[in-house]
């Protein structure tokens, strides 16, 4: 196919990769653009269930990445099916980032605000028993730069708000009223990073 130059600036019969090496250089492309560097997922498809009113690890909810440098950029995204135990309880979850042993907590919650937890996501279950309709997608989405080199882990975790005078949980991919019945699901949550590296040119 003949190449031909239009007269609106468009040039069409060039086959891929048809140019020269050097044609496009950094001047032709937009700075800041970023690629894919790696991509790791965590699925849960078993359950989960605390008592603890402070921040507790939900297993299997978790991603360890290697940075492949220091400007390396980590978008995290999230689906966790919480639910607060019936008659109208509450219980948080949240994603930290842990290196080198030491747990940052406060990558994506909201500010300080009274006696409210910081956390990523809430619940509250229904006033009534059993509360059916109480399991509840919790998802986030955001982006963070660890600046580091050495092995990132993300996960996520729940807590019980409390304290409510005895125990009571929260549960992770099922609800406190869980028939093994066809009225009831069984559902999977989940955590993917990926590691972007922007390109500055």
């Amino acid at each position: 196919m003949p190449i031909t130059f239009n007269g609106n600036g468009t040039v069409t019969g060039l086959a891929v990769g048809g140019l020269p090496d050097g044609t496009v250089d950094g001047d032709t492309l937009a700075s800041g653009v970023s690629r894919i560097l790696a991509v790791s997922e965590a699925l849960k498809k078993d359950t989960f269930s605390t008592q603890s009113e402070s921040f507790v690890d939900i297993t299997g909810l978790s991603v360890t990445m290697t940075p492949a440098s220091t400007s390396s950029k980590f978008l995290v995204t999230y689906n966790v099916i919480f639910s607060p135990r019936d008659q109208h309880y509450s219980g948080g979850i949240r994603c930290v980032k842990v290196v080198g042993g030491t747990t940052t907590d406060d990558i994506y919650v909201g500010n300080a605000s009274g006696n409210r937890v910081r956390c990523s996501n809430f619940a509250f279950s229904d006033n009534g028993a059993p509360s059916y309709d109480a399991m509840q997608t919790q998802s986030g989405s955001f982006l963070h730069s660890p600046n580091t080199t050495s092995a990132v882990t993300f996960k996520m975790q729940c807590t019980l708000f409390g304290p409510y005078g005895w125990a009571n949980d929260v549960f992770v991919n099922r609800t406190n009223t869980y028939q093994d019945t066809t009225y009831f699901g069984s559902p999977v949550s989940s955590i993917v990073v990926t590691e972007l590296a922007s390109l500055v040119l």
